[in-house]
């Protein structure tokens, strides 16, 4: 019987937050090793500096990671953080509900693979 392997690793968008004038490094790393852990590739990196300041649906760069996956090139948005997205939860709520209209997930970066 012939193994069955995946023929297509999943793709994601890692999405970023700047909240000061440093990159963040320790996000990038966690993402990162989160993303190695289950074998998804890294589509896209999504650097926002204007996330701290205005809600989700104002950023054009959070809007750009959610294109990527109604374009079928990532199937999530791999972060840091829920607060990433907002730390409101009513805008976290509204963001992850687009995203899963365009058959994707967000997903939050655990220590536990870093």
């Amino acid at each position: 019987m012939p193994l069955i392997t995946p023929t297509r690793t999943l793709q994601v968008v890692m999405y970023l937050a700047r909240t000061n004038s440093h990159f963040p490094d320790r996000e990038l790393t966690m993402c990162e090793a989160y993303a190695n852990a289950f074998n998804w590739g890294i589509d896209l990196i999504v650097m926002d500096d204007e996330a701290p300041r205005r809600a989700p649906e104002h950023r054009p760069m959070l809007r750009a990671a959610l294109q990527r996956l109604l374009d079928k090139q990532a199937g999530a948005i791999l972060v840091p953080s829920r607060a990433t997205i907002s730390p409101i939860e009513g805008e976290f709520n509204d963001f992850a509900k687009q995203v899963e209209k365009a058959s994707g997930f967000i997903q939050v970066a655990t220590r536990r693979c870093a």
